[in-house]
């Protein structure tokens, strides 16, 4: 029982404790107010209790929102990772990011660097295990 209906029970309690005359028109007023009274409290802890439920169906909205959210830009994240490599320029230290797409079936690759102009030969040597050929072990076993 919440906090406002057990001040309802201990107002009717005081009123049918003074033992007041129950045909007087102020009597009838006092236990209508009560009666009155206890209505809005009881709206009032039902209110609190829609009002808990939809807090919480909230949070867990928000939870699966959340989650699906980290799942779609984690994915995102690992298919931008995947598509290219890091790799230093000899010449100048800047970072060259070599895309999956400029790999061909040979076994190096010249692109200029953005950093000084030159060109860089980046040599590829495959075991099998990267995630840009489909089987290259297979060609190395022809």
């Amino acid at each position: 029982m919440g906090y406002l209906i057990e001040r309802v029970s201990y107002l009717r309690g005081l009123a049918d404790g003074m033992k007041l005359n129950k045909e007087s028109d102020e009597v009838r007023l006092l236990e209508e107010i009560i009666e009155l009274i206890d209505d809005v409290a009881t709206s009032v802890e039902a209110l609190e209790e829609q009002s808990d439920d939809l807090a919480e169906r909230f949070d867990d909205l928000e939870e699966d929102f959340c989650d699906l959210e980290d799942y779609i830009f984690d994915e995102e994240d690992d298919d931008e990772e995947c598509c290219c490599d890091e790799i230093e320029c000899p010449n100048c230290g800047s970072i060259l990011s070599i895309d999956e797409d400029l790999i061909t079936d040979d076994d190096s690759i010249t692109v200029q660097c953005p950093g000084c102009g030159e060109d860089v030969t980046i040599d590829f040597e495959c075991d099998g295990d990267c995630c840009c050929c489909a089987g290259c072990d297979d060609e190395d076993e022809e």
